[in-house]
């Protein structure tokens, strides 16, 4: 739950959110890579704690994410052409989309979890 209040306070805090829903990017190895890149220097450099903390929680989403899906040269080389075509000027917004996919797969796992408990017993 704490991840959850950290990375809201993150998407409240930017208020391009709204801007950035329709170009969230898909879900796929280059821009795991892409989020994985913004969430670390974010991480690094955020003006206050909360916004360090809620990028460093959602640096590990997205190391999760691409462990097992590339090797480690390919990984490699995919953070190495990534990074050099990050532009300050549009990191907090990239970043912002980032965060709200990590948002979003919080909420559909609760939402799956609270499908598969079971049902109250009787008593």
């Amino acid at each position: 739950m704490k991840i959850s209040k950290l990375v809201l306070g993150l998407l409240l805090a930017a208020p391009t959110l709204p801007a950035m829903a329709a170009t969230t990017p898909a879900q796929n190895a280059p821009s795991d890579v892409r989020c994985l890149l913004l969430s670390n220097g974010f991480s690094k450099s955020a003006s206050n704690e909360q916004a360090r903390q809620a990028a460093a929680q959602t640096l590990l989403f997205y190391v999760g994410r691409l462990d097992g899906r590339m090797s480690a040269g390919a990984l490699e080389a995919a953070m190495r052409a990534q990074s050099t075509s990050i532009d300050p000027k549009t990191a907090g917004p990239e970043m912002t989309a980032c965060a709200a996919r990590l948002a979003h797969a919080q909420q559909t796992l609760q939402a799956l979890g609270r499908a598969a408990a079971p049902a109250t017993p009787p008593k």
